[in-house]
């Protein structure tokens, strides 16, 4: 129904909710700083949403897709477990780490009239491990982590039925943490670089997308996001990021998807991202992560068993950020995984609310250091568990 009137004093302590999931700790991501899917629908489809919106996640992937959520509220919690074992320097000089970290996020959108939506998507994005000991005698423990929530005020248009197009303005706010850094000294010992605790910084972005559906069986969309421009860091940007801009930008990223439906209850999605890890400082930089440009493949299929339950399953395949050569510099931030499987469900309880489901498990993954980071080699296992919930008014 368009323009029916919502209380907000149900909606606002919902998404004060879905802020406060978005927050929680660092997420060992797969895809650079980003996770496979956004929002638990997606997630058990292998992350593909770009022409496959399912809730108000859907500006994550592309702003157009909020066309056809229409009056819904969503929000999901999730848990990722994760262990590191990790060496540096020589194979003897062992670290391991095992983490349980909560994450969370969900959404809004208002269908204004038969053209026009407005909504808010919730996500959130990082990485970090915690490795309680020293990588040498004198330092702090090993560890860092980087926490980054966004939300993404959406408006979308159709220009035709079938043909929509959406743009999202995206705010974001970092925490950043690092402790047991380190430098080279002139004698090439190791030097304690001073941790400045968790700080914050702010940040802007922006993304545009396209959606068009030329038939009941088929639809295609589009999108693309802009470099996310965030403050200078304080105290790091005095010494770990004074070299690279002083602040820790997201990086710009294009996606396409298309979505078939071979027969009424099935659905399958391909989406195909690159990601610019390549041109953001300091994710660029050859002291600090030496990260290239990604491209991720997520595959996805829904099929609807009955009018109530919704089955899924997929996978994401992606590029390496890392190379042997820079593990190194890499300690830090494990999040090394590039394949994917999961599945999913969702379940009607009623005709307005729903509960879903996603199991997301990554393939471990070793790189083994090399060149000047021979001695140095990272392992991830990875699995995450997410829990959402949609409302339909």
């Amino acid at each position: 129904m368009y323009g029916r009137k919502v209380k907000l004093s149900a909606i606002c302590p919902m998404l004060i909710l879905v802020a406060g999931l978005g927050v929680a700790k660092p997420a060992c991501a797969v895809n650079g700083t980003f996770l496979t899917g956004n929002g638990t629908r997606a997630d058990g489809m292998g992350g593909a949403a770009v022409a496959f919106p399912q809730d108000t996640t859907a500006a994550a992937d592309n702003p157009a897709g909020m066309a056809y959520v229409g009056n819904q509220f969503d929000v999901y919690a999730g848990l990722i477990v994760a262990s590191f074992k990790s060496t540096f320097g020589s194979p003897d000089n062992k670290f391991f780490s095992s983490e349980n970290i909560p994450i969370g996020g969900g959404g809004i959108n208002f269908a204004l009239s038969p053209r026009w939506t407005f909504g808010v998507s919730v996500y959130g994005v990082g990485l970090g491990d915690n490795y309680h000991a020293p990588v040498a005698p004198g330092l702090g423990n090993a560890g860092a982590s980087l926490v980054q929530l966004n939300a993404a005020p959406t408006v979308t248009y159709r220009i035709l039925p079938n043909l929509s197009v959406g743009a999202s303005l995206i705010v974001g706010i970092q925490q950043f943490r690092a402790n047991g850094l380190f430098t080279v000294s002139p004698e090439g010992s190791l030097a304690a670089m001073p941790s400045h605790g968790t700080q914050y910084a702010g940040g802007i972005g922006g993304a545009v997308g396209i959606l068009w559906k030329p038939s009941p069986f088929f639809s295609v969309g589009a999108s693309y996001y802009s470099r996310m421009a965030f403050g200078k860091m304080p105290g790091y940007e005095s010494d770990l990021l004074a070299a690279t801009g002083k602040s820790l930008d997201g990086p710009p990223s294009y996606r396409v998807g298309i979505a078939v439906h071979p027969i009424a209850p099935m659905t399958v999605a391909v989406d195909y991202l690159r990601i610019q890890w390549g041109s953001t400082p300091p994710f660029n930089d050859s002291s600090t992560f030496n990260w290239h440009n990604q491209n991720v493949v997520r595959v996805g299929l829904a099929y609807d068993v009955n009018h109530a339950l919704t089955l899924r399953t997929g996978f994401s395949l992606a590029s390496s950020t890392i190379d042997s050569d820079h593990t190194a510099v890499n300690f830090y931030t494990a999040g090394i995984t590039t394949k994917v499987m999961t599945a999913g469900f969702t379940y009607a309880i009623d005709k307005n609310n729903q509960v879903s489901m996603s199991y997301e498990h990554e393939l471990p993954r070793t790189i083994t250091g090399t060149g000047p980071s021979t001695g140095s080699n990272l392992h991830l296992n990875f699995q995450m568990v997410t829990l959402g919930l949609t409302h339909t008014f």
